[in-house]
């Protein structure tokens, strides 16, 4: 069964030693399995602190990270691609140190509102990139996910086939898709079919709701997603995601264009994601068992 998280932002705004401790210790007190930590900025992402945080909290890790308009290894200005690739080679890094085996988030472009269609050759300097970063994700122990994000965050990799076909033509196993059920919400046309497509190749899957709050409070189809993942026998994390204006400070806020209150009350929050995600998943992996022992009985 799948290893349930929950990510760090739900708790806390950046990644401080106080947040760490603060985001560890809830985390922990909620059930969850993992946290997902975020590195903001690799040299600030403290990884000797938070593996020591998460492992006094009896937690595994892992993490996720964006790109920016600075940083950004699609890009067709040199300067600004060679900086997104450092970006996302010393977040690889910093995730090692972390004693994590998984980043993921938007590794492939800068997570903001693009004008304009990707230009041409930009898909193929990405492949590139990634091609380099596999190398160094794989000598550094590290999966790097490849997050579809909707086509306000992103004008490169919106659906799983994005993501998938660039794991696929860079041909490297430290590659892997990232899901995330409020992306796939807007942008997939069937998300069971988009799941059986490639779920060999998804590594880590956010569960969250259309409005970024209490899971189940929304229009997302959650059994449809979960019965998806169990019949096609996913064992990775699931990790809850949410963002509200009552924990993030205005930078955050701003990038995520999370200006309403969501939730006051982040452990009530954590602890009912926790339960409704448990449920799910133990629903569908029941329903699961349930066809296949009456297709046992019709065979014989």
């Amino acid at each position: 069964m799948p290893q349930f998280g929950i990510h760090a932002l739900v708790f806390v705004s950046d990644w401080s030693e106080a947040s760490i401790t603060n985001a560890t210790q809830r985390t922990a007190a909620a059930g969850y399995d993992l946290i997902e930590a975020v590195i903001f900025d690799p040299a600030e992402a403290r990884p000797e602190f938070t593996a020591k945080a998460a492992s006094k909290a009896g937690l595994g890790v892992v993490t996720g990270m964006a790109q920016n308009a600075g940083a950004d290894l699609s890009s067709a200005d040199p300067d600004i691609a060679r900086r997104g690739e450092a970006l996302v080679a010393d977040a690889i890094r910093a995730t090692r140190d972390m004693g994590s085996t998984r980043l993921g988030g938007v590794t492939h472009t800068a997570m903001h509102r693009y004008a304009d269609a990707p230009a041409p050759g930009t898909r193929e300097r990405v492949i590139e990139a990634y091609g380099r970063l596999s190398a160094i994700a794989a000598a550094a122990g590290v999966r790097l996910g490849i997050e579809a994000v909707n086509r306000y965050e992103s004008n490169l990799v919106n659906t799983l086939d994005d993501a998938a076909a660039i794991v696929r033509e860079v041909g490297s196993d430290a590659l892997f898709v990232h899901m995330d059920t409020f992306h796939m919400n807007i942008e997939e046309h069937d998300v069971g079919e988009a799941i059986d497509r490639n779920i060999g190749l998804v590594g880590h899957v956010h569960f969250g709701e259309s409005h970024r709050g209490y899971l189940g409070s929304g229009s997302i189809d959650f059994p449809a997603y979960s019965r998806a993942l169990m019949r096609n026998g996913y064992d990775g994390p699931i990790v809850f995601e949410a963002f509200s204006s009552a924990v993030l400070d205005a930078g955050a806020a701003n990038a995520l264009a999370t200006w309403r209150a969501h939730w006051l009350d982040s452990d009530d929050l954590a602890r009912k994601a926790l339960a409704f995600m448990r449920s799910e998943i133990d629903a569908a992996q029941h329903s699961l068992d349930a066809r296949q022992a009456f297709a046992r009985r019709e065979s014989v």
